[in-house]
C-alpha cells in the first residue's frame, strides 16, 4: 500500500515550503516548478520570468486501488509555484489538478495517465493557461522518476 502511494506522489500536487505529509514532501522533492517560465508584460515590455520555485503542494484527495499487479491512483491537489526572491518581477500561481494514473506494478510501467488543471490562482494565474502542457509534463516526469526509484528497490 505504501509503495502504491509512493508511485502516485510524483504526479500529485503541492505544499508550502515545509510539506505537511510524506506524499506532499515527495512531490516537492520532484521539483515540479523547476523548469517553468512565463511571459509577463508591463508598460509594453515583455519579460520572461522563471516561476520555478515551489511555494507549496497540497493534496486534497487521494484514492488508491490495487488489484493484483495493477494499481490505479486518483489525486486532486494544488501546486503553487513562484518566482525566486531576487527576481526582477515577483509573482506566482497556483494550479489545482485532477490526476489519474494506471500502473502495471509487475513492469513498473505507467499504462495510462491524465492530468487536468481545473482551477488557477495567483497574480500569474492567467499565465497557467499557457503553461498547462509544461506543468502537466513536469508532473509526469516527476511520476516517472518516482516510479523508477520505486522499481529500483
Amino acid at each position: 500500500m505504501l509503495a502504491a502511494a509512493a508511485l502516485i506522489a510524483p504526479m500529485a500536487i503541492p505544499v508550502p515550503a515545509s510539506a505537511a505529509n510524506a506524499l506532499e514532501r515527495a512531490i516537492g522533492e520532484a521539483q515540479p516548478c523547476r523548469s517553468l517560465k512565463a511571459k509577463a508584460s508591463s508598460f509594453g515590455v515583455s519579460v520572461e520570468i522563471g516561476v520555478d520555485k515551489l511555494d507549496y503542494v497540497k493534496i486534497d484527495q487521494l484514492q488508491l486501488s490495487v488489484n493484483g499487479n495493477l494499481a490505479d491512483a486518483k489525486v486532486r491537489g494544488t501546486l503553487a509555484c513562484k518566482t525566486s526572491d531576487n527576481a526582477m518581477v515577483q509573482g506566482g500561481f497556483s494550479a489545482t489538478a485532477d490526476v489519474s494514473v494506471h500502473v502495471d506494478l509487475a513492469t513498473c510501467k505507467t499504462t495510462e495517465s491524465s492530468i487536468e488543471i481545473t482551477d488557477t490562482g495567483g497574480n500569474l494565474g492567467d499565465v497557467v493557461k499557457s503553461l498547462k502542457d509544461e506543468i502537466s509534463g513536469a508532473l509526469r516526469r516527476g511520476l516517472e522518476r518516482n516510479m523508477s526509484k520505486l522499481c529500483q528497490k
